[in-house]
């Protein structure tokens, strides 16, 4: 197969040859396309493709300088393109953007002629802070070239939910296939796993930042004007921190205590280096870059709060990086092999049909179409709106804990097919309800992943009620089962009972039959359950099929009593005293949650925390995976050594036996002690695992079948069901069929010891804005008379003069150096003009007399 690759810069070489290199190539010829003006800049591109593509055959449809004006050059870039895919017998064409003017015009040229593949080659999930009718930013528009486009390979599922429901239309050919060089990097993986980073060097030592700070004035991001104008502000307010480089070199980041950007993704060098990253988005810039909850990036939307972030990190030499936030994984795809997945999709495209246009003719015979009825019950479902907004509350979202990684791995897997808005919330980022409530005011479903939030976090219990209140859908996806329960009510007894009285109101989602047995118990009328699911992790290698001569006995989990510590160390004691040459191993990090009497046997590698990658190798050379938990609702282990085809044994009260009883390769123990569990691995060893009952057991868990299980029970839109689009507000056409319901730039209250620091640093530069937010994060706290007071000086300076004086009757009252107080409040009662005339001579008579009684103090004193 001859395949074409169109590329207009250095990067598009470098994913021409990613593409060359993957697994299957060999028996396809490549071409390099070049078509530039400038013989330079063209000449660069050519070495490029020679210095990074050995034998590739580069073709430059302009191979030397032509006097052509741009429209010329256009037009002539159509022919040459056809003349040279017909005279080459071009089978495919791949291109990485169709937006451009060179890309719209091969995609207008060849799209029915010649399969093209649209690969894409930068971040494009974007929000707007405001929308309208005129033309977005140019990556809005990246994959509207269908139906001339064949196919569309996407980084993740965020950009393939933009492209699928973008209007009520079009159907893209839509491809996840991960980001060519990035999405198979196994340095940016662990980055995006880990929660552990490196902070700077100590506190107050000046700062090394770095200022990514590329042109923003293509594609109507940025005037000129505008860029540097915010570069400049921008330098000047960092240069205080330390020393400040703009622009240096990428492959140098690590070296950097901090990098800043307006618009890039840049964030994706960052996470490779460690450094932590603030993403800028100044007012006259309109588009947003998606907040993403990872310790090394912050979002922020005024230069004073970017000050404020990096004021903390000089002061405590800590980041303070986004509280809430989606995970990568909704915009990058992390997994391996994205060159041969590009490939085969280049491979198996073929020519958009167009179809054929719709013919009038009567229908006496009732055979065209549907039936009336049939389409009465079209027209009711597509009048049916269901809920377009999720919003997934917790305590923490990563995948370290068992409890996260479910919802995480179906918001995504709900993201490619659905058009639903989804945001994460961190309860344990909030001091008030109420904050709660305002973030949550256009979520239409509310999740809250796991029972913990209502233990850990006073505000759940004043939350939920006021959210049922308001209207809104509230489900609890609970993780926890009756040892968990217990647990906790006895620790925190108050919140438990309170949890409780709440439970009959909402809708439970469950993992096992067990736990909905138990919630119906505590008085929950219906609970589902809808099991969970495991990420496809890119390394599931099989176990070997028969035991070898030492059997290796694996556990994964948290190392704490609930997890069983005691009966595998009495396990693997006992094993050894029988003179079994059994390995025992466990994987998992160490809690605080072990008695004195556990036993912590010798016998046993206790191989602490590791990665994804190494659980999956580490099982993969095993014989048994044997699950000591004493109580454990539906642990995600057993689902990923079902998946790599291992032995498995539990203790019999486990949410496992529900689904595992009777499959050859499972057994389970009746009793909770160690003979009973040796006698169970004994009998297992001997067992041949059933490829049918495994597999089947497998399709149960995997993510479409557990995605169709939860969209169905959250009520939200699945892949077959109509979408109404809402109609724009002003009659028009709707410019974006699925606005994002959600705030913008979050900024949520930051817990800091520094914010009066910051509120007299903003007021001081006449960042009155800043000042005012800063402010409003100190009162919700407590009340110091000189926020106060500065805060109702900015009002009455705006004329708000009620809002001034409802500060000015707090600063009254908090105390403090009362004369100074009522006259600082006469001072600012002389910007309220007639209204504040009454304030005014009350604030001169108290300040009067409060000074005549200090003189008169200090007098009796001193006799």
């Amino acid at each position: 197969m001859r395949i074409a690759v169109f590329v207009e810069n250095r990067n598009g070489v470098g994913l021409a040859s990613e593409i060359m290199r993957a697994e299957g190539a060999d028996a396809h010829s490549f071409h390099l396309l070049i078509a530039d003006r400038d013989t330079g800049n063209a000449g660069r591109l050519g070495q490029e493709a020679a210095a990074r593509c050995e034998g590739l055959a580069v073709h430059d449809v302009f191979p030397v300088d032509q006097g052509l004006d741009n429209a010329e050059f256009l037009e002539e870039l159509g022919h040459r393109i056809r003349a040279f895919v017909e005279e080459a017998g071009i089978d495919r064409l791949v291109l990485f953007d169709d937006q451009s003017q060179r890309g719209r015009r091969l995609a207008g040229t060849l799209g029915h002629t010649l399969p093209l593949i649209l690969v894409q080659d930068c971040h494009l999930d974007f929000r707007y802070r405001r929308t309208g009718t005129g033309r977005r930013d140019q990556s809005w528009y990246y994959g509207s070239s269908s139906p001339s486009t064949a196919a569309v390979c996407v980084w993740g599922p965020a950009t393939a939910q933009h492209l699928t429901f973008r209007s009520a239309d079009a159907d893209p050919p839509v491809h996840i296939t991960g980001a060519l060089g990035h999405s198979d990097d196994p340095v940016l993986l662990r980055a995006a796993r880990t929660t552990a980073h490196r902070h700077a060097k100590k506190p107050d030592e000046p700062l090394r930042i770095a200022v990514l700070a590329q042109p923003t004035t293509r594609h109507s991001r940025l005037s000129r004007e505008d860029h540097r104008e915010r570069l400049a502000e921008l330098r000047s307010a960092l240069a205080g921190f330390g020393e400040v480089d703009v622009d240096p070199d990428p492959a140098a980041l690590d070296g950097y205590d901090l990098a800043v950007t307006f618009y890039a993704t840049a964030y994706l060098q960052t996470l490779r280096a460690g450094t932590p990253l603030i993403l800028f988005s100044p007012p006259p810039l309109n588009i947003v870059f998606p907040t993403i909850g990872h310790p090394l990036l912050r979002n922020v939307g005024t230069l004073g709060e970017l000050v404020d972030v990096v004021a903390d990190l000089k002061r405590s030499a800590k980041f303070l990086a986004n509280e809430h936030g989606e995970p990568l994984d909704h915009f990058l795809a992390l997994h391996d092999d994205v060159a041969g997945r590009v490939l085969r999709v280049v491979e198996r495209a073929a020519v958009p049909v167009e179809p054929p246009a719709p013919r009038w003719r009567a229908q006496d015979d009732g055979r065209a179409g549907p039936s009336r009825a049939e389409r009465a019950l079209r027209a009711v479902r597509g009048r049916v709106e269901r809920p377009r907004s999720l919003a997934v509350l917790g305590l923490g979202f990563d995948y370290v804990t068992g409890v996260a990684i479910p919802v995480l791995t179906y918001t995504q897997a709900l993201l490619a097919q659905s058009p639903v808005d989804v945001r994460y919330f961190d309860l344990g980022a909030y001091g008030r309800y109420e904050d709660v409530l305002s973030d949550l005011a256009d979520a239409e479903v509310v999740l809250i992943n796991s029972l913990a939030p209502f233990w850990r976090s006073p505000l759940a219990g004043e939350l939920v009620p006021a959210l049922r209140e308001q209207g809104r859908s509230v489900v609890v996806y609970a993780h926890e089962t009756e040892y968990v329960m217990d647990f906790e009510g006895s620790r925190n007894a108050l919140r438990h009972e309170e949890m409780v009285g709440l439970l009959p109101g909402l809708k439970v989602l469950c993992v096992s039959n067990a736990q909905a047995d138990m919630f119906r118990a505590l008085g929950v009328s219906d609970p589902v359950v809808v099991y969970n699911t495991v990420p496809r992790d890119a390394h599931r290698a099989r176990a070997r099929p028969t035991p070898g001569a030492w059997p290796r006995v694996v556990m994964v989990g948290s190392m704490q009593d609930r997890k069983g510590l005691d009966l595998f160390s009495r396990v693997a004691e006992l094993a050894y005293g029988q003179g079994l040459p059994w390995r025992f191993a466990w994987i998992g990090q160490k809690t605080w949650r072990i008695g004195s009497s556990t036993l912590l046997s010798d016998r046993v590698e206790w191989m602490g925390a590791l990665s994804r990658e190494r659980v999956r190798e580490e099982l993969a050379a095993s014989d048994v995976f044997f699950l000591s938990s004493v109580d454990d609702p539906m642990p995600l282990s057993v689902v990923e050594a079902v998946q790599q085809r291992l032995r498995t044994v539990t203790y019999h009260r486990v949410g496992s036996r529900e689904v595992l009883d009777g499959v050859p390769g499972y057994r389970s123990f009746t009793e909770y002690t160690p003979e009973s569990a040796l006698g169970a691995l004994r009998r297992v060893l001997d067992d041949e695992v059933s490829e049918t009952g495994y597999g089947d057991v497998e399709e149960l868990f995997d993510i479409p079948a557990f995605t169709a299980r939860m969209t169905t029970a959250l009520g939200l839109p699945g892949p077959g069901d109509p979408v109404p689009l809402p109609a724009a507000a002003d009659g028009g056409p709707q410019d974006d069929p699925v606005p994002s319901r959600f705030p913008v730039v979050p900024a949520p209250s930051r817990q800091s010891t520094y914010v009066i620091e910051d509120f007299t640093r903003h007021l001081a530069a006449g960042r009155h804005d800043d000042a005012l937010r800063v402010g409003e994060e100190i009162l919700c706290r407590r009340q110091p008379v000189d926020v106060l007071v500065g805060m109702a000086e900015i009002r009455a300076g705006r004329g708000e003069a009620e809002e001034a004086c409802r500060l000015l009757s707090a600063a009254a009252i908090v105390g403090g150096d009362r004369a100074r107080v009522w006259a600082e409040i006469g001072r600012i009662a002389d910007l309220l003009g007639a209204r504040g005339r009454s304030v005014r001579q009350l604030a001169r008579r108290e300040s009067v007399r409060l000074r005549i009684g200090n003189q008169a103090a200090r007098l009796l004193k001193r006799n």
